[in-house]
């Protein structure tokens, strides 16, 4: 077994802030105060996880690009080497489309398109899916990984409509598509679009904070095995689904982070794991790790 103070991670999340532009249904609305990391504070966790991870996701909660000292963070991260992908749902790309394609650090923008239905009677929405497509475009010559999400169906078996067809319509008219994307899509697994450029569709998920179905104690989870997140604050919680801090397995401002992978929480849940068993209430209402 890799001892703790080695323990190299997939990807680490970082939430930079935990604030957002839009209020969207399937979000999960957190009780935690809204807050920005400030770049000092930045700093010091990549310090701290120096060696644990190559790559970052700046997200778990909010939208990264609010953060008024994005292109600080993001010339951090080339300091200390860092790949790092983002989750936006779209709507400041315009705006930020010059510092992003200009970052070396940034491997990957994962765009959530199912905010789009959200913004029924949004003067806005208008000119949600062009600013898209202009970054889209802009991006061609920089090598940038951009991922599409349509992650909003009904749930298997409800025999509702998608929301989706006016967005897959205007996909298709944009990327000269002769065969319907309706017909190329399977939920769960993606497709690509053109070079560098991703879409997949996929049920819509809800987040496992309470009050949620006890799914039972059976099952396991890459939480803790290739991916750990730190939220605005400096809590560490296992994934990027504790997005109110229900498992907080310490602080990263005040321990180090292989002193908080082997505190009795984090090492119960990961013992569980590997005997397929589920010891945190949050776990046994995920229904995400289900896909394991």
């Amino acid at each position: 077994m890799i001892p703790l103070s080695l323990k190299k991670f997939k990807k680490i999340y970082l939430e930079i802030t935990n604030r957002c532009n839009l209020a969207c249904s399937f979000c999960h609305k957190s009780n935690r105060a809204k807050a920005f990391m400030p770049a000092e504070e930045f700093r010091a966790i990549l310090g701290a996880i120096e060696g644990h991870t190559d790559h970052l996701a700046l997200h778990v909660l909010g939208e990264p690009l609010l953060h008024p000292e994005l292109g600080v963070l993001l010339a951090l991260c080339h300091e200390h080497s860092l790949k790092v992908n983002l989750t936006t749902n779209g709507t400041l790309l315009p705006q930020r489309q010059e510092l992003l394609l200009a970052s070396p650090a940034l491997r990957q923008v994962n765009i959530s398109l199912h905010s789009f239905s959200e913004q029924d009677g949004d003067p806005g929405r208008s000119g949600y899916l062009p600013g898209i497509f202009d970054f889209i475009r802009a991006a061609e010559a920089t090598g940038l990984l951009i991922s599409l999400r349509l992650w909003n169906l009904p749930p298997t078996g409800a025999n509702l409509p998608s929301p989706n067809d006016p967005i897959l319509k205007a996909l298709e008219d944009f990327f000269g598509l002769s065969e319907p994307l309706v017909s190329r899509l399977t939920p769960g697994h993606g497709i690509t679009l053109a070079q560098k450029v991703f879409l997949s569709q996929n049920n819509r998920f809800t987040w496992p904070h309470g009050p949620a179905p006890d799914l039972g104690d059976k099952g396991t989870c890459r939480g803790l095995k290739d991916h750990v997140a730190i939220l605005v604050d400096g809590t560490v919680v296992p994934c990027c689904l504790d997005g109110e801090a229900d498992i907080p397995l310490g602080n990263i401002h005040a321990q180090s982070l292989a002193g908080i992978l082997s505190s009795p929480r984090a090492v119960a849940m990961r013992t569980g794991f590997s005997q397929r068993r589920l010891s945190e209430p949050l776990c046994r209402r995920c229904t995400f790790r289900q896909s394991f």
